[in-house]
This record gives C-alpha cells, sequence and structure tokens, in this order.
C-alpha cells in the first residue's frame, strides 16, 4: 500500500471517493453539464437507498377505482400520513375545486398503461380526461401517430384534437398528458413545462396532470405524478406520488418531495421560440443540416410543421411540437476564390494533422459545452455529440450558453458555435438520450460516419446527469477498445473528479475506479443533486483539467517532441484525479479530508490554500491487492481483454 494510500486508510479506499461520512452523510455530486449525475457514496461500500418525504407505504388492490369514480378504498398518502390537498385555482386565485382525495387513476386506465405507455420503449404517450370528477381518471387515449424519438415524445396535434372535441362534446374534460422517459430521468424537462402549459391553456383549466412513466417491457412501469397548476404569473410543478406496477397490483413507495416554480412569460417565450414563433430578429438561427456519403447513424426524425400560437381557442387545433433529428454539420464555406484565413497559426505544430483529425465522442454536452469549443479552438475537427436534452432557462447560470439559443437542442446549439471557431470541424449531432433505445450496433454504425478509424482514434466523454447513461458510455469504449474519460463535480461545486482509461495503457477499469458507485446503483439508490449553488468557475475548472487529460490521451504516442507524448505514462497508475474546489472540503459535509493530510505539513500549507489536483494511486480489484475480483474486467489489469467481450453492453 503507498504512503498516500495509507494516509487516507481512515476514509476508505480511494479506487473510487469511497468516503466514510459523518451522518451516514455522502458527497452528491452532478456532472459537467451542471445537472446531477447519479454517483453518490455512503458509509462503507454500500449505499442504501435513500426516499424522504413519504412515511406510507401501502399495496393497493388491482381497483384503485373503478370506471364509474367510486372509490375502492385506497387513497395516495404522503408525508406523516395526510391526504394532499389538490385544489385547483383559477388565475385570480379563486379555488376552482376542493376534494382533498388525491388524483387516482381507472382500472381500465392502469391496464391500458401496461400493455402501451408503460411498456413500449420511451418515449410514447397519450391524452387524459375524466369523464366525472376531476379527481378520477377515467379516459385516455393512446397517441399512436405521435412522432417520437428515445429523447421526445411529439404528440400528434392533429389526432389529439379530433380526440379533443370528440371527448368534450360527450361532457368529458381533458385534463393532461402522459408520456414515458428514458430511464433515470424522472423529473419534467423544461420543454414538457412549457409544452404543459401551452396545452392547459389549449384545455381552459388551470391545472395539468402530467404523469412521467419509466416503462417496463413486461408492463411493470412506475408512475412520477406531476401536477401542474397556475398561480397568476407563476406555474407550480408538484410530484404529487409515485406509483409502482406489481404483478397484481400495485405499490406506493415512499419518495422525496419535489416541487418547482416557473415564470409563465419565460415558458411562452421557450415555447414561442422552439415552436418557430418567434419573431426573426430575435429567433435562434437555425444549423443548416446536411446529409452525407455515409449511412445515417440513425433514423431522422419528420421535422413538424410550424405550430399556431399557443394562445388558442377550444375550436383551433392543439399547439405543435418540434420533433428531434439527427444530422452532419458540414464545414463552413468562405466566398469563391476567397482564401480561408489562417485561424490557427499561432498553434500550428502544436498537434499533428492526423492528431487533430481525431473524433472526440461526448455524451451529455451541456457544462461540457467548453470542453467541445477549446478542442475547436485548438484545431480539432471531428465531433460526434449525444445528447437530446434542449437548453432551458436554468442554464443560464450553470452552462455555458446563451439566451438566443433558448429551446434549441444543446447538440444542434455546440455544432453551430463548433462551426463558428474551426470552419473545418465536422460535426455529427445526435438528439438523443445514451438509453436501452440506442442498440450497441447502432452506436457502432455512428462511429462509422467518420470511416478508415482505428480505436484509439476516437476518444468517448462521458458527462451526461445519469449514472447508467455514463455506465454504458464506459462500456462501450471498453468493447470497442476507445479511451474514455468520465467526469463529474460535487455538490455546490465543493469538488470535482475525473477517471480515465486507455485499454493496454491504464489498469483499473470504471468499476474498479467506481465500485461503490456501481453497487449503489445496482441497489437501487436514487440521485437527487442538481448543480443548484455550483459556480460556473467549477464547471469551467473541471472543464480545464478534462481538456489536458484528453491531450494526454490523444496525443499518446502520436506527437514525438511533445511533452504530450508520453505524458499518460506518468500517471496511468493514478487515473482517478481529484480536485479540491473549497478550502474546507475536510470540514464540509462531503469530510473529504485527503488534501488536508496531503498537505499538513506547514512547509507546504503555507503555499496551498484551494484549487489542487491529487492524482490518486489504483489497481485494479483482485485478490492481489485484498480486494474482490472485480465483476466487470476480472482484475486483470488489462483492459484490451474486454474488447467484444459483451455482445450487448445494455445487459452487463
Amino acid at each position: 500500500m503507498s504512503k498516500i494510500m495509507q494516509m487516507i486508510e481512515n476514509i476508505g479506499k480511494t479506487t473510487g471517493v469511497d468516503i466514510y461520512q459523518p451522518k451516514d452523510s455522502a458527497p452528491d455530486i452532478h456532472c459537467p453539464d451542471g445537472s446531477a449525475a447519479d454517483w453518490r457514496m455512503e458509509r462503507g461500500s454500500i449505499m442504501r437507498r435513500i426516499r424522504t418525504g413519504g412515511t406510507r407505504k401501502r399495496r393497493m388492490a388491482a381497483r384503485p377505482y373503478h370506471g364509474d369514480g367510486t372509490c375502492h378504498e385506497n387513497r395516495m398518502y404522503h408525508g406523516g400520513g395526510t391526504c394532499h390537498e389538490n385544489r385547483m385555482y383559477r388565475e385570480d386565485g379563486a379555488c376552482k375545486k376542493t376534494d382533498t382525495t388525491a388524483i387516482q387513476f381507472a382500472e381500465n386506465v392502469l391496464k391500458e398503461f401496461r400493455v402501451t405507455v408503460g411498456r413500449y420503449p420511451a418515449e410514447t404517450g397519450g391524452m387524459l380526461a375524466c369523464s366525472g370528477a376531476l379527481e378520477v381518471v377515467d379516459t385516455w387515449c393512446f397517441d399512436e401517430k405521435s412522432k417520437n424519438t428515445s429523447a421526445s415524445y411529439s404528440y400528434d396535434a392533429e389526432s389529439m384534437t379530433a380526440v379533443f372535441r370528440q371527448w368534450k362534446a360527450r361532457g368529458i374534460q381533458s385534463v393532461g398528458f402522459v408520456h414515458s422517459h428514458p430511464l433515470t430521468y424522472r423529473r419534467p424537462s423544461y420543454d414538457d413545462i412549457a409544452t404543459a402549459y401551452a396545452l392547459m391553456k389549449f384545455f381552459r383549466n388551470d391545472f395539468f396532470y402530467m404523469p412521467i412513466i419509466m416503462s417496463h417491457r413486461k408492463g411493470l412501469f412506475t408512475m412520477y405524478f406531476f401536477v401542474v397548476r397556475r398561480y397568476g404569473s407563476v406555474l407550480n410543478v408538484n410530484l404529487d406520488y409515485v406509483l409502482q406496477a406489481q404483478k397484481d397490483g400495485y405499490e406506493m413507495p415512499q419518495f422525496k418531495p419535489w416541487e418547482e416554480n416557473y415564470s409563465i412569460a419565460e415558458l411562452e417565450a421557450y415555447y414561442r421560440r422552439v415552436n418557430g414563433q418567434d419573431d426573426e430578429r430575435t429567433a435562434a438561427p437555425k444549423v443548416a443540416a446536411v446529409k452525407t456519403a455515409t449511412p445515417k447513424p440513425v433514423e431522422v426524425a419528420a421535422e413538424a410543421a410550424a405550430p399556431k400560437s399557443a394562445e388558442v381557442a377550444e375550436e383551433t387545433a392543439a399547439p405543435k411540437v418540434a420533433a428531434a433529428e439527427t444530422t452532419v454539420l458540414k464545414p463552413t464555406a468562405t466566398a469563391a476564390g476567397t482564401p480561408a484565413p489562417d485561424y490557427f497559426q499561432r498553434i500550428r505544430g502544436v498537434y499533428p494533422e492526423h492528431v487533430l483529425d481525431k473524433v472526440n465522442v461526448i455524451f451529455g454536452v451541456g457544462g461540457a459545452r467548453t470542453i467541445a469549443e477549446n478542442l475547436a479552438r485548438n484545431g480539432f475537427r471531428n465531433y460526434i455529440l449525444i445528447d437530446g436534452d434542449r437548453i432551458a432557462p436554468s442554464n443560464i447560470a450553470t452552462q455555458g450558453v446563451f439566451i438566443s439559443e433558448m429551446g434549441m437542442y444543446k447538440a444542434d446549439a455546440i455544432a453551430r458555435r463548433i462551426t463558428d471557431i474551426n470552419p473545418r470541424a465536422r460535426v455529427l449531432r445526435i438528439n438523443r438520450f445514451l438509453d436501452d433505445n440506442m442498440s450497441d450496433e447502432e452506436f457502432e454504425n455512428i462511429l462509422k460516419a467518420f470511416p478508415g478509424k482505428k480505436p484509439t482514434d476516437y476518444l468517448i466523454y462521458g458527462c451526461t446527469d445519469s449514472f447508467e447513461a455514463n455506465k454504458r458510455s464506459s462500456l462501450l469504449s471498453l468493447k470497442y477498445g476507445i479511451p474514455y474519460i468520465g467526469a463529474g463535480m460535487y455538490r455546490q461545486g465543493l469538488g470535482a473528479e475525473v477517471i480515465f482509461t486507455y485499454p493496454g495503457v491504464t489498469k483499473s477499469c470504471p468499476r474498479c475506479l467506481l465500485k461503490p458507485r456501481f453497487e449503489a446503483n445496482e441497489n437501487g439508490y436514487i440521485n437527487d443533486v442538481t448543480s443548484a449553488g455550483c459556480p460556473t468557475f467549477a464547471t469551467e475548472r473541471l472543464n480545464t483539467l478534462i481538456g489536458y487529460i484528453a491531450l494526454m490521451i490523444l496525443m499518446y504516442k502520436e506527437a514525438p517532441g511533445s511533452p504530450y507524448d508520453r505524458m499518460l505514462d506518468e500517471i496511468k497508475d493514478r487515473n482517478f484525479a481529484w480536485i479540491r474546489l473549497t478550502p474546507y472540503l475536510g470540514t464540509s459535509e462531503l469530510a473529504i479530508g485527503l488534501f488536508d493530510r496531503v498537505f499538513a505539513d506547514p512547509k507546504v500549507s503555507k503555499y496551498t490554500f484551494m484549487d489542487e489536483t491529487l492524482w490518486i494511486p489504483q489497481h485494479p480489484d483482485s485478490p492481489e491487492y485484498g480486494a474482490e475480483t472485480c465483476r466487470l474486467c476480472g482484475g486483470t489489469g488489462d483492459l484490451t481483454l474486454l474488447k467484444n467481450k459483451w455482445p450487448d453492453t445494455r445487459k452487463v
């Protein structure tokens, strides 16, 4: 055991951030894109499931409510066992409905969920309605004509408007939409909320039911039931309860309360921009897309027609939503006969041309934006950007986005910036999340958009806000023999970490490095950390370290005479980097005391304060090092043995 390992023995094994925490707490982190990352540890190496906010857990009979609206003795209870007050308010504050029973779903609707939206892969959905009391959802219509990707549900305005009119003629009131999300995305996106408000106005209600479903191939779905309510100029979104479908009924697990308020003016502006209703002088410029000679890696969704204003009357069509697309952005052209300026003259020769032609594959491009931009400023030309998220107002304070980009897909916005910096850049943008809907073969075809490359001509960056997506991206890198960088930011930007692997060079796999994270996720841990309170400087500091590690990997044995040519060899057994972004990290709720120990000598500490990086020694998990053999890599220390090991990384 190294001296550093001995120094931190009391705070846990450092092949990850397995920290012993006071009060059984743990370092929550969020990703470089500024959102929550599902990586967290607790005392020892096992994380217990943490769900607060509900003190009553009960099984429901198969009939929570009958189709006629009569109760079957099942109410949805919250913290303390009290029934949630479901009050509907008008804009003037007058109460529209004062019944205090929680909102229920009729048996026929739940059965339909089991064979449609609760069973099909994300994203699908449909419209909800009440034939009687607004507290009982007993009518629904599956949206068979919707335009969907794994990252977006775009309802079919024409068919749903027809259903709405039929229901209205029969005295049935439309009250919301249900749709499924990829696993781990349990909250509504800003786009979901903006669309909900537009539909709320279309329905002429002061409320909107917005269940989000995590589907399961056997129909054993989990439903997160959100209610949207308007209070004057504010839209309130509240998680009312969670419902899990079981083989013989339904269970209501305890859950952590979640509630947010949104500016209606900002939502309306966002919705107009996303759906092409803004004035041309203020709308974000559209990204020109072109087809390439290579096979299309992902099917391009049909573009939705520009919708009418969200301020619509009942007799008009429901507002439409824009669909996702996947395209390659071609290099920027110059005027005929005009030579392109030499933008990179001052760094010419720093990076060999064949290195600049390597491909940067970035999963989760929000907060990682400046990584891509700075790679472009260094002359790197090839990018694959994979992210199904859109830019929302909250991203202004946590990511390097602009108000003029509001509502754009993040991959589209960053693609524009890259080509504006480097006219020779070629960017493949994929507006999808990395989930079970993306097969290994599909990802392999995406890589083939840049033909003639060997595995080390790619570098994969795992920067999403989902543990499952980060894990999957690391597995894909191992399967195809591609170098990898993964990163995370701790709560409030107090610290950050970076892991990296290079088959044939580094010995520890991602599970060896982050074993407690993997175990916690396998045991059902749900992380709810957000970027709240994290300074943008912390994200930029993390991105800077990622950039330097990227140069070490991209230039490894590719640039004789450059200091980056063999730099990776010096840290190949220290492929876990830790950043201290506050001098009080040891006494914070994270209780990470390693930095204080390393810099304890007064002769050293007088030169330190914060913003230091430690490169933590690592080893493969195996009996040789006193650890249980790693279930992922086998503890062999040779990551090249994992190439093509798994037929399907979704099942690892």
